[in-house]
């Protein structure tokens, strides 16, 4: 039996993952992925057992090694009634064969994080997991608590909130001698004011002082390649969401962006002209180009486009 643990929230992973270990009462082993070859692979998916004894095998980010993740497609109909297999994997590619193959052959799983638009339900879940581990907290700390612990991701393009940090706090929390402000403050990172992601709308729409205080904060707390390609790909998605609008497209789906992207997007797209789409197009090609091969100042180059942004009308 194929187990497929899908998602990048890594505390709904564990979380899952103790619980099967624990229904299934088989002691667990652990395999690296990057020690595997399609020998060990095949000895750990097909290997028959002499004494038919139950294996839980514990394999992630399986889906990074893509001749293993193949092959795994292949073989997945393959594994021996004794064995389970729990594959741990915050990012397959949905678009595989293999992938396509677990979906109908493993049960999946969902650790899907929580995001900043499920603060009131993150809030209850920190509420009752803090209780249970015996860390009183009031609503108003929850509340705190969840908010320092909003991160930007990346490759989703969304503000998250990391239940694995939240749940360290709470292991901190317990050694303190009163939970106050002062305590909460000492295991968690105080709470941003801005998110990466405000910096596109506060440019486009001309709010200059903001987006300064956001670009300091921003300044003080990133490494700016992290933030600058998370704002190039908030420019792109932009622009093609203004070429459709243009085109009189509604549908996002093929642009492959997502619905709740997109729809905070849309109304920044309508403020931009095609001339203004056009050169600071170019713009961010050319300060992305420099911050990846000159010497130039990473931030001034990210800031001059913005600034550029927000002073179009000017």
């Amino acid at each position: 039996m194929i187990y497929l643990i899908v998602g990048t929230n890594a505390y709904r992973a564990q979380y899952e993952l103790q619980r099967l270990v624990k229904s299934l009462g088989v002691r667990p082993e652990k395999i690296d992925a990057s020690s595997l070859d399609l020998n060990k692979l095949a000895d750990t998916v097909r290997g028959l057992s002499l004494f038919q004894e139950r294996r839980l095998i514990i394999v992630e980010h399986l889906s990074e090694r893509k001749d293993l993740w193949d092959k795994l497609g292949e073989w997945a109909s393959d594994i021996a009634a004794e064995t389970y297999l729990v594959l741990i994997e915050p990012r397959p590619d949905k678009r595989t064969k293999t992938f396509k193959t677990l979906q109908k052959t493993a049960k999946l799983i969902e650790a899907t994080p929580l995001t900043d638009r499920q603060r009131p339900a993150a809030e209850k879940w920190l509420l009752d997991y803090a209780s249970e581990h015996g860390v009183k907290l009031t609503k108003t700390q929850a509340s705190d608590m969840v908010a320092r612990a909003i991160v930007d991701d990346e490759k989703s393009r969304s503000a998250e909130i990391d239940q694995l940090q939240l749940t360290h706090a709470v292991a901190a929390l317990k050694n303190a001698v009163k939970i106050d402000d002062a305590a909460i403050a000492a295991v968690l990172p105080p709470a941003r004011e801005f998110s990466v992601f405000d910096i596109i709308e506060l440019a486009v729409r001309g709010k200059t002082a903001n987006l300064r205080s956001a670009l300091d904060e921003l300044h003080r707390s990133d490494d700016v390649y992290k933030v600058a390609p998370l704002v190039w790909s908030q420019w792109s998605q932009l622009v093609l969401l203004a070429k459709a609008e243009a085109a009189g497209a509604s549908d996002t789906i093929d642009l492959g962006i997502h619905p709740f992207v997109a729809k905070k997007l849309r109304p920044l797209a309508r403020q931009l002209s095609p001339k203004d789409l056009a050169e600071l197009t170019e713009l961010a090609a050319e300060r992305d180009y420099q911050m990846k091969t000159s010497s130039v100042n990473p931030w001034a180059a990210l800031e001059d486009f913005l600034f550029r942004v927000a002073s179009r009308q000017k």
